[in-house]
């Protein structure tokens, strides 16, 4: 974001005169990445801790936490933002005990492909979390401010949009890190005999035509099928089946639901945007 608002400004969004300061902001992110500890050694340290059962109880617990939000307050996006996390657990606790197409344990200290990936992922669930968690406490104590008070409907509606617009982006990176991960260590299936292992014979299809009219039709429209002469659909393989993970296919359909409204959020909060009035600090910063 620091990147954008500096490309905003062009070159002039790199010098000190630049209003808001972005030149010295953008270095100030870099150097916030390493000076706590260089990101891969805090993504590392987040594949141990996210695995702990204490962690993954609490975790659990604020699931139904913004299953609750999201019936109170639908426009926070705490329903995508839940489904999202339920999806980040059941990818946790398959890749636990799911090896890949060569029999290797996936979840380990030194496969950083998955366990990187998927620290990334809790990141963004949980800067979504607390961004409505912020919200709400806005509009429950944001009325004791006298300077606040009058704006704060307008506020609250306005930032309610972005945590909207924050969780569905973040229910969309979950979804595409948890998928990589279920899917991307199998073996994709290719014209020979372990993937044709489960493809119809033509054969076979035509011999069960006097028990089952139409199967051949039928087969040859929504499976594999190899025919006689040993051809077969022009395509990269045979279809990919998805055995035991029918709960994650259901997750994600689910979650794709769940974005419903993000994108009207988006244009109310790009529309607030327009209308935004900040007065003159002359002494910021000092």
């Amino acid at each position: 974001m620091m990147r954008e608002a500096v490309s905003l400004m062009g070159g002039y969004g790199i010098t000190e005169d630049c209003p808001g300061f972005l030149g010295h902001k953008w270095m100030d992110a870099q150097l916030e990445a390493t000076y706590e500890g260089p990101e891969a050694v805090q993504r590392r340290q987040l594949s141990i801790t996210m695995a702990d059962d204490l962690f993954l109880a609490q975790f659990r617990d604020w699931i139904r936490e913004m299953r609750r939000i999201a019936n109170d307050r639908p426009g926070t996006g705490a329903c995508a933002l839940a489904t999202a996390m339920q999806m980040w657990l059941w990818t946790l606790q398959h890749l636990f005990k799911a090896p890949d197409a060569n029999g290797e344990k996936l979840y380990q200290g030194a496969r950083q492909g998955v366990t990187f990936p998927l620290a990334d992922a809790l990141c963004w669930l949980l800067a979504s979390r607390s961004q409505i968690l912020d919200v709400l406490e806005l509009e429950s104590k944001g009325g004791a401010d006298p300077a606040m008070a009058e704006a704060l409907p307008g506020l609250v509606s306005f930032y309610t949009d972005l945590c909207h617009v924050q969780a569905a982006r973040a229910a969309g990176e979950v979804g595409r890190v948890c998928a990589g991960l279920v899917h991307g260590y199998n073996r994709h299936p290719a014209w020979d005999t372990e993937g044709c292992t489960t493809c119809y014979q033509s054969d076979d299809l035509e011999a069960m035509e006097s028990l089952i009219p139409g199967i051949a039709s039928v087969a040859r429209g929504y499976a594999d099928v190899i025919e006689s002469d040993g051809s077969h659909p022009d395509k990269a393989g045979p279809c990919v089946r998805f055995d035991g993970l029918d709960q994650f296919a259901r997750l994600r359909v689910r979650l794709d639901g769940c974005l419903t409204g993000s994108g009207l959020a988006h244009d109310r909060a790009g529309e607030a945007l327009t209308k935004v009035m900040i007065p003159e600090a002359l002494d910021y910063p000092a």
